[in-house]
């Protein structure tokens, strides 16, 4: 594993001729962000659907207070550790690299070698649920940590948005036998 400022970083040994094919994907970022955020809030509202229809005897309160802070916090750092816990190797691999780009206002997981259709789905789609998940049944059998936990799980599936965009752009574009991987900000995929 290692640490990295800037964009994704390209790797120098991967050359992306055919059989590689590039992804369909948005180029900029604020394209993807804009794609993205309609998205995270379908996900936001399932999520909250999900909460009345596991409790709908109660009420659902959500205020904007130190929660929101707390969560916020708190929610960047847990949803790429959960990216990057389900990759090949997870902390240990020397292909994984946890990045900060400033510019993009981003934190990213980046995996530099090749990844199954599957496995690209799970790591994409990992912090959704498994924080979806998590939070519901803590708000259920910890009535203290409710709201928190209810917070934060809407946060995350605001925030999730992009995870979705590239699941979706995935499950549209490659088939099942595939391999997947990333050169830089752009995604490519081959048949196995």
């Amino acid at each position: 594993m290692r640490i990295h400022l800037g964009p994704p970083p390209h790797d120098p040994t991967f050359d992306a001729q055919p059989p590689w094919r590039p992804l369909r994907e948005p180029r900029h970022i604020a394209v993807v962000i804009a794609l993205a955020l309609p998205l995270g809030l379908a996900a936001a509202a399932g999520y909250l659907a999900l909460a009345l229809f596991l409790e709908p005897t109660r009420q659902l309160v959500i205020s904007g207070d130190r929660w929101t802070f707390a969560a916020v916090l708190l929610l960047i750092p847990v949803h790429e550790f959960l990216h990057a816990l389900v990759m090949p190797g997870s902390f240990t691999s020397p292909q994984l690299v946890l990045g900060v780009w400033p510019r993009a206002f981003l934190a990213y997981v980046h995996y530099t070698g090749e990844l199954t259709r599957e496995r690209w789905l799970l790591v994409t789609l990992c912090p959704l649920v498994a924080v979806t998940v998590a939070t519901l049944a803590l708000s259920r059998l910890v009535p203290a940590w409710r709201e928190p936990a209810l917070v934060f799980g809407l946060l995350n599936a605001i925030g999730a948005g992009g995870d979705l965009l590239s699941a979706a752009l995935v499950l549209a574009q490659v088939p099942p036998e595939a391999s997947l991987r990333n050169q830089g900000w752009r995604t490519f995929w081959r048949p196995r």
